[in-house]
């Protein structure tokens, strides 16, 4: 089967599969890191049966595909014929995933995203010659009930006894301000300005495309998550938690709350986005979360 790979400008498209390829998204994503959003298409005739969301870094002349700050994943998304057999479809991915790599490795020296977890199947990407690294996140389903270890317990009974309030409202300046003093602490770099955070988030809720979820004591925010919601699906895509309310559990809090939130809202799966740096995997896993694999594909 021949197929026709192209690099599109998001904006052609007036129905995006997901959040991540989301025309809004991609150009918040873009305009704050001084990238290039493209969608790479594949196309059976005029057919559109693949898309992949990308990011073009332009350096002196030299372009390469980045993972960008903001967009956790870069998730391919597939059309394939639905009367088709399970071994016809198996063999269609893997020649469409294929003629993608192909593609990328002709135009660019340097390419480096993040699929979803969606894609287990990597062969077309590495048989292309690209290495598939495998990278972990938490999800849980929030229909099902939380089972955490006992010293998770005693941390969400602590902060239960802090009475902190939990409400989904707009306060980006806060979320910045926790988010700044987090980063600092632990010799955080963004690779971009704070001013150009706030605008991105602030965009980012305006438009619909985040939400934002606080845990207040006494008016004070002393914990913040932003997380897009796409469907039965969200993502936990950035939390900042003072480190004064840190210690009496407030994040374990936060994660229960928001798990309740979620259950209301008929989301039947939470990522949290994240699982690769041992005290955040030590701290999710003994929340009773789920790890699942993702792959980075890069040169």
């Amino acid at each position: 089967m021949n197929y026709r790979i192209v690099l599109d400008s998001p904006e052609a498209m007036s129905n995006p599969p997901n959040a991540w390829s989301n025309p809004s998204f991609m150009t918040a994503v873009a305009t704050m890191q001084n990238l290039e959003p493209y969608h790479l298409k594949c196309l059976k005739g005029k057919e559109l049966v693949a898309l992949l969301p990308v990011y073009e870094k332009n350096t002196l002349g030299y372009r390469r595909l980045v993972c960008p700050a903001g967009s956790y994943y870069q998730g391919l998304n597939l059309w394939l014929e639905q009367s088709s057999s399970a071994p016809r479809k198996l063999l269609d991915v893997l020649q469409i995933t294929l003629s993608m790599a192909e593609y990328l490795k002709q135009k660019y020296k340097k390419i480096q995203f993040n699929l979803s977890p969606e894609t287990y199947d990597i062969r077309g990407f590495s048989w292309a010659g690209f290495k598939a690294v495998p990278l972990y996140t938490f999800v849980c389903n929030p229909t099902l009930e939380l089972k955490p270890l006992s010293d998770e317990r005693k941390k969400i009974a602590l902060a239960l006894k802090q009475n902190y309030e939990f409400i989904e409202e707009t306060a980006v300046e806060q979320f910045i301000k926790l988010s700044q003093s987090m980063n600092e602490r632990k010799s955080r770099h963004l690779g971009f300005s704070y001013s150009k955070f706030n605008q991105f988030v602030a965009l980012m809720l305006k438009q619909g495309l985040m939400r934002q979820f606080n845990l207040k004591q006494q008016g004070e925010i002393v914990s913040s998550n932003i997380l897009i919601q796409d469907g039965a699906k969200a993502y936990t895509v950035f939390r900042a938690t003072a480190p004064e309310a840190l210690k009496l559990g407030a994040s374990s809090l936060h994660t229960v709350k928001l798990v309740e939130s979620m259950k209301a809202d008929g989301v039947t799966e939470l990522d949290f986005c994240g699982g690769n740096v041992p005290e955040v995997a030590r701290f999710k896993a003994a929340q009773g979360l789920t790890l699942k694999v993702f792959y980075q594909i890069k040169s």
